[in-house]
């Protein structure tokens, strides 16, 4: 089953953030200005960064917060790279009692989506190649931790050696639809395998037979 059974981090992963700036008493927002700027630094494992307009001067402390939850992208896990060109609008949001900004519609320069799961694909070594799925069970996983583990069907034939009956699976690789994985324990999935740089293997691409995403946690925005 999925859903319960561990406390929402607050992000993809968990994670703790700064505190939020205020705004200006008499700072307007105009939601329909679009402005264009780069990312100064996104933590992927928290699920959030920040974004530095190309123009100084227009919005308050010359950088905003952005949230995964409004990153337009069609990868599993969205994320942003650092120094990356993007597009957004702003919003204005209450956290912790301060009213503050914090970037929407965040999408490639022109309004297209942001894609950098192939990024980090290119950079995997599979076992059996990126598009082999296996099957096996999802024995648990802790969305506050970020991590669980499969326990591979029985039967398979591996092109490298040393492979393990369980593996290790992070919050990236399980595939939600766009969304945060919720606590699963005893669930069948299909996956792809890698190896890391250090030789352990881990899953990849994590969805329920068939291909079809796992449930998404509903959770709030971070206060």
């Amino acid at each position: 089953f999925c859903g319960g059974g561990d406390s929402w981090g607050g992000g993809k992963g968990g994670g703790s953030r700064p505190p939020p700036q205020g705004l200006p008493d008499d700072y307007v927002v105009n939601p329909a200005a679009v402005y264009t700027g780069k990312v100064e630094t996104y933590y992927k494992f928290q699920g959030y960064g920040f974004v530095v307009p190309e123009q100084t001067g227009v919005i308050p402390n010359d950088k905003v917060f952005v949230f995964w939850k409004n990153i337009k992208s069609g990868d599993r896990y969205p994320s942003l790279l650092k120094e990356m060109d993007v597009q957004f609008s702003v919003a204005v949001v209450e956290k912790q009692g301060v009213k503050t900004l914090q970037a929407e519609n965040v999408c490639a320069v022109g309004g297209g989506e942001i894609s950098v799961q192939e990024t980090f694909d290119e950079k995997k070594t599979f076992v059996g190649g990126k598009s082999l799925r296996y099957t096996g069970s999802l024995k648990f996983f802790l969305p506050k931790q970020g991590y669980g583990y499969i326990k591979i069907d029985p039967g398979f034939q591996y092109d490298k050696e040393g492979v393990p009956e369980e593996i290790r699976v992070e919050s990236a690789e399980m595939n939600c639809g766009g969304g945060n994985p919720q606590y699963c324990e005893d669930v069948k999935v299909e996956f792809g395998i890698w190896q890391t740089t250090r030789g352990a293997f881990k899953g990849y691409n994590v969805t329920l037979p068939g291909g079809a995403s796992l449930p998404q946690m509903v959770a709030p925005e971070p206060a």
